[in-house]
């Protein structure tokens, strides 16, 4: 399950890599971050910072309301994020295809 929380400068994470990600190395790689409002993907635990990604552009990409506060837009966010994918049916080509796989495997 991944996490969604509000970038502040005063919490210390780790890169994939195992590096740290404290808050002077993550303003080196994303400067933004001091104009912008940014969220991090992280792990159940809050360690691991997976990715930094601006709020207003995940809003934008999800259909989340701009009338929603950044604390409950994140946690939209977090449920699309989380949401178990839907199996889309077989088409008929499919099942058709699966039947005549299935046929010529029996006649073998």
């Amino acid at each position: 399950m991944k996490k969604l929380e509000k970038y502040t400068d005063t919490k210390t994470y780790m890169f994939p890599t195992g590096a740290l990600a404290t808050p002077a190395a993550v303003k080196q790689q994303f400067p933004a971050v001091d104009v912008f409002t940014h969220v991090i993907e992280t792990d159940e635990a809050g360690e691991v910072l997976f990715a930094v990604m601006n709020l207003s552009a995940l809003r934008s990409l999800h259909g989340i309301e701009s009338s929603l506060t950044e604390n409950e837009a994140i946690a939209a966010l977090e449920a699309i994020i989380n949401a178990v994918p839907e199996e889309a049916e077989p088409t008929a080509e499919e099942r058709i295809a699966a039947a005549l796989e299935f046929q010529n495997l029996l006649s073998m």
